[in-house]
C-alpha cells in the first residue's frame, strides 16, 4: 500500500466514522422525548457528543487531505 492508498483509506474511514456518529445523535433526537427525564438528559449530552464526534473526524480528514 502506498502513501496515497494509505491516505485516501484513511480519509475515507474518517468520513465513514464522522457519518456514524452524525446517525447515531440524529436517531438519539428522536428518541430523546420517548425517554424518562434522567435518561433524556444523558441521551441529550451523547447527542452533543456524537455531534462533537462528528466534527472532529471530518476535520481530522480535512487536515489529511491538505497535508
Amino acid at each position: 500500500m502506498d502513501h496515497d492508498e494509505s491516505k485516501r483509506k484513511f480519509e475515507h474511514l474518517m468520513l465513514r466514522e464522522a457519518d456514524h456518529a452524525q446517525e447515531t445523535a440524529v436517531e438519539l433526537t428522536g428518541l430523546i422525548k420517548a425517554l424518562p427525564e434522567q435518561s433524556r438528559h444523558l441521551a441529550e449530552a451523547q447527542v452533543k457528543t456524537c455531534h462533537a464526534h462528528a466534527r472532529e473526524f471530518r476535520d481530522l480528514m480535512q487536515k489529511v487531505k491538505e497535508s
